[in-house]
């Protein structure tokens, strides 16, 4: 592999695949120009073998998926990336228990999501899995306190709702027939955006703006569509 002229982009993929294969193509998506030859240099390394994240978490099986997760990057880092995304949320919860050669390489998307949401205030429906719910995975970041006011928490009967939401992604379902539920809830919620806190909401996030029967336009937060642009205009 050639790696002189360019860095290596690595993405930690396969939790869940679809969302990371969705990412890889969003990634050329804004970033082919008038020669491929100029896009990115991407690598992913995809491992669906992970354990899921929220039951492992909830669980207490923590050191089994630090050891899952500590081993996959090791494989980016190997292969000299300069920087990494983990395509997981809820996995987010084991940075801090991550060695510092490798913490190092990882871009959070949660401090991506905290940044467009301090650039950018306004409330929006948090939709993320029960374990990163739970695991209070937003509440504990550093900038919660300063930017909590642009979150809507959903009560638990619709935490529910939205994580078997998640996992319908998961299993391939057809996101369009998805948004109704969406919508329902960012009208329960009177907002018109919401943050897409699991990573299985970017393929979501390729119909961020749709409309309902009244024509009402919502958008969301979508931190790897974020990270896909920024890389098109050399922020990241």
């Amino acid at each position: 592999m050639n790696t002189d002229k360019k860095n290596i982009f690595g993405i930690l993929g396969g939790i869940g695949p679809l969302a990371s294969a969705e990412f890889l193509r969003t990634i050329y998506d804004y970033n082919l120009g008038v020669r491929e030859q100029e896009a990115p240099l991407v690598v992913m390394y995809s491992d669906p073998s992970f354990l899921d994240r929220t039951e492992a978490i909830l669980r207490g099986s923590h050191d089994i998926l630090l050891t899952q997760l500590v081993e996959a990057l090791n494989v980016l880092r190997e292969l000299r990336v300069s920087r990494i995304v983990i395509c997981c949320f809820t996995v987010h919860y084991l940075l801090p228990r991550l060695p510092d050669e490798l913490r190092k390489l990882v871009t959070s998307l949660l401090d991506v999501v905290f940044a467009h949401v301090a650039r950018h205030p306004k409330r929006r429906l948090l939709i993320c899995t029960n374990g990163a719910r739970r695991m209070e995975l937003f509440q504990t970041h550093s900038q919660w306190e300063l930017t909590k006011d642009n979150f809507v928490l959903p009560v638990e009967s619709d935490q529910l709702l939205i994580h078997e939401l998640i996992y319908q992604i998961k299993k391939n379902q057809d996101v369009r027939r998805l948004i109704p539920t969406l919508e329902k809830l960012l009208l329960k919620y009177e907002v018109d955006s919401f943050v897409a806190g699991c990573t299985e909401l970017h393929l979501l996030a390729k119909h961020q703006i749709f409309s309902n029967g009244d024509q009402r336009r919502y958008s969301c937060i979508d931190p790897l569509t974020i990270i896909a642009r920024e890389l098109r205009e050399g922020t990241i």
